[in-house]
Parts: C-alpha cells; structure tokens; sequence
C-alpha cells in the first residue's frame, strides 16, 4: 500500500512542479503567464527597448501592455468591454509563428526572442477584433485590420 502511495506522489511531482513554476503578472487588460524572471527581463527589452532594475520590471511591462492596448483599441476605434486576454511565452522553433493570437482562449502565444511591439500590436488587434463583435469578422478581415495597426501603430504621436 506504502509502495501505491510513493509511486502515485512521484507521478504527481512533474505536474505540481509545473504548476508552481508558472508564475503570472495581473495587467488592467491581460494576465501574461512566465516561468522566470529573464522571460519578463526580455520581454521588456523586445517591447520598450529598457531593461529591468530589480525594482520596476514587473510594473515597466505592465504599462507597455496596457499602453499598446489603449493605442490599438483608438487606431481601431474599438473598445470592447469587459476585455481581458491571456499572453504565454513559449519557445520558438521554426516551424511556429513569432505570435498567434487564440481566440477559443483569449491567449496571444509569443516567442519572447521574436517578439516586438507592433508583432504584439498585431495581436492585440486580433484580440480586440474577436472581443469587439459578437460573431467575429473573417479571418481576412481581421488581418486587414491588423495590418491597419501595424502600418500606424507610431502615426499621430
């Protein structure tokens, strides 16, 4: 009986471990889900181009998040609410995109070492698009859309 308990613990761990690995960072607009600190620390640089100070990463990215969710709700004049959405870090290979946006989940999915902020525009407009209608537009409308931010993410500053 001892020996069912140890073996099902150890068939626990991996997933526990896991859990307790992800760590989470609350924006006004989006929860962004990391394993580390240097995943925050780079996913600055890519966004603001700053690097942390011990003291204010955390608050550095969640600023940028909001700001470029503010800008890109005005260039689309579009401000759906309630909108919160989800950003996960993963690895890049080369057969994934440097971002995806998920509608089924709410979630943009980032390779942090590919990431900038208008590639992260692009998908919160594809977010907010989703969010903003009640029967999303296709996706070929969406990506028109999407590049309309790109294109003017840095006019009328």
């Amino acid at each position: 009986m001892h020996f069912l308990i140890i073996v099902a613990l150890f068939l626990c761990l991996p997933a526990q471990v896991r859990a307790d690995a992800e760590k989470t960072l609350q924006t006004r607009f989006a929860v962004i889900h990391y394993s580390n600190e240097r995943e925050i620390g780079d996913f600055l640089w890519r966004i603001t181009g700053k690097r942390p100070s011990l003291t204010d990463g955390a608050e550095l990215v969640k600023n940028r998040v909001d700001e470029l969710v503010e800008r890109v709700e005005m260039l689309l004049e579009m401000y759906p609410a309630p909108f919160q959405f989800s950003i996960r870090f993963e690895a890049h290979t080369l057969q994934n995109p440097a971002a995806l946006y998920s509608h089924p989940t709410r979630t943009i999915i980032l390779a942090v070492n590919r990431t900038t902020d208008g590639i992260l525009a692009h998908e919160m407009a594809h977010a907010i698009i989703n969010a903003y209608f009640p029967v999303p537009p296709p996706e070929k409308a969406q990506e028109i859309l999407a590049q309309y931010v790109d294109k003017n993410l840095y006019s009328l500053y």
